[in-house]
Parts: C-alpha cells; sequence; structure tokens
C-alpha cells in the first residue's frame, strides 16, 4: 500500500472515530452531569497516553511535557472550557448539531491567523467563511431559544479550540504533536477535576455502564483519533486531510441514527453541509 492509501486510510479512520465519539458523550450524558463527564472522559484519555509513552518507551514525552508545563497547561485551560461547553452543546441540541457547528473551529483559527499571524487572506477564503456562516443560520433555525442558546455554546466552544490551537502554534510548536496531546489530556483532567470538585458538581454514584461508555469515548475520540490523524499527516498532505475531515459530522449523524435514534432535520443536514462546504473551501484554499 502507497503512501497516498495509508494517508487515505489513516485520514478515514481517524475520521470514523471522531465521529462516533459524540454519541458516545450522548450516552455518558444519561447518567452523569456535564462536569464529571468531562472528568471521566479526561481521566481515561490521560492513562491511555501514560500507558502508551510506558510501553513505547517514550520518557522523552514526558520530559518534554514537564519543560513546558506552563505553555501546555495554558493551552489546555482553553480546551477544558471548550470541552465543557461542547458537552454542554452536545447536552442541548444533540451530537449531530455539535457535530456540525463544531467545524467552526476551522474558520476562527484562519482569521485568528489573519490577525495574529499576519498570514494571507484571499477572496476565496471569505467565501468560504461567508459559506460557513451561513449554514450557522440555516441550523440555527427552529425553535429559537433553544437554538440559539445552544448554537451560541458551541460557537463558544469552537472560539476556545482555536485559541488554543492557536497557543500551540505560537508557544508549544517544539514539543511533539503526540506528547503535546497527553500533555493537553492530563492538564485539562486536572481543570475539570478540580472545577468539577470545588463547584460541588462531581458526581460519584452511577451505573458501571456509565465508564464503558466514558472509556469509548475518550479512547475513540481523543486518543485513537489523534493518532490516526498524526499517522496521516506524516504521508498524506496537510489540506486533503483536513478535507476528509469534513466527513466527521456526517458519520456522526449516521450514528447517531444506528445508536440513539436520532433522525437529522432537513435544516440540520443542509445549514451543516454548508457549513462543511464552507470548511473545505478554507482548507483547500489555505495550502495553495
Amino acid at each position: 500500500m502507497g503512501d497516498k492509501q495509508r494517508g487515505v486510510l489513516f485520514a478515514v479512520l481517524g475520521s470514523l472515530m471522531f465521529g462516533v465519539s459524540p454519541v458516545f458523550v450522548r450516552l455518558v450524558l444519561d447518567f452523569v452531569n456535564v462536569e464529571t463527564m468531562n472528568v471521566l472522559f479526561t481521566v481515561f484519555a490521560s492513562l491511555c497516553f501514560v500507558v502508551l509513552f510506558a510501553f513505547f518507551r517514550k520518557a522523552a514525552h514526558f520530559r518534554s511535557i514537564l519543560g513546558n508545563w506552563r505553555k501546555v497547561a495554558l493551552m489546555s485551560l482553553f480546551s477544558a472550557v471548550g470541552s465543557l461547553l461542547y458537552t454542554y452543546g452536545i447536552l442541548f441540541s444533540g451530537p449531530v448539531n455539535a457535530a456540525f457547528l463544531i467545524q467552526f473551529t476551522a474558520v476562527f483559527t484562519i482569521l485568528f491567523g489573519v490577525v495574529f499571524f499576519k498570514e494571507r487572506f484571499t477572496r476565496l477564503e471569505a467565501a468560504g467563511i461567508l459559506v460557513a456562516v451561513v449554514g450557522v443560520f440555516v441550523l440555527a433555525y427552529g425553535d429559537l431559544v433553544l437554538e440559539i442558546v445552544s448554537t451560541l455554546v458551541l460557537l463558544g466552544a469552537a472560539l476556545l479550540f482555536a485559541s488554543a490551537n492557536s497557543l500551540s502554534k505560537i508557544y508549544v510548536e517544539k514539543v511533539n504533536p503526540v506528547a503535546l496531546a497527553g500533555g493537553n489530556s492530563m492538564f485539562v483532567f486536572m481543570f475539570v477535576f478540580t472545577y468539577a470538585v470545588l463547584s460541588g458538581k462531581l458526581e460519584t454514584a452511577f451505573p458501571s455502564v456509565t465508564l464503558v461508555y466514558a472509556f469509548l469515548g475518550s479512547v475513540t475520540g481523543v486518543v485513537l483519533s489523534f493518532i490516526l490523524f498524526f499517522k496521516a499527516l506524516e504521508v498524506f498532505e496537510m489540506s486533503k486531510t483536513a478535507t476528509i475531515r469534513t466527513i466527521e459530522p456526517f458519520l456522526t449523524a449516521i450514528f447517531s441514527f444506528a445508536i440513539l435514534s436520532f433522525i437529522p432535520t432537513a435544516n440540520q443536514l443542509v445549514g451543516g453541509a454548508l457549513i462543511v462546504i464552507g470548511v473545505v473551501v478554507l482548507s483547500l484554499t489555505k495550502e495553495k
């Protein structure tokens, strides 16, 4: 199998992993609150990365995290708040809306690049952003109060994730990506655990199946999805890998229907498709 075929395979498998993760989030939220769900996901993800680092004897990854802990912690703080908002978005509007709207992270990341890093901004990119914004309005059209609130929550999550992306570009570009992902999981766990304890929102009584769903969600959505995309980027163009990633919300819609019996509405599919088209235009244009 050639590099191109392996890159496509890794990217598609990564999208499958990330696409099913919001479904596990929704299943866990049937038994615990948002804060406890995030604690469970991040503790499992952190343990997985620790096991991977130890198994493959990557002590250098631990040293890299410790040597850059202030920078990684700052990035993780944005990720922690973003994760909480993203989970509330799934709770309020379901995994399908959340999966489509979180694609706006790419839009905010590019806008940050233009504002803070003086990156070039073309008319085609402006057209992509415009299409994505129209998609947001179509997606939000429905029960106005609920949809507007959940849309703003998810856009806030996308803004925070984009901020974390920008910080990683500024502060921790010399840190190995896998080490950075592991360090991010560990610090996010510390932040959300501390918040859950101090706010009195940490729940300890829940069915054992909750742990199963949380483990599967963290392994698919945090660990495997990142590793697979990292492997894809090693042998495949970034723009094409990013384009393949836009299938994630459609996969979430399929998994939501198959597992949760959620039937996507017309405005979800049309609005989501417009957001994805806008993101694809941005992804392809940025590499030219």
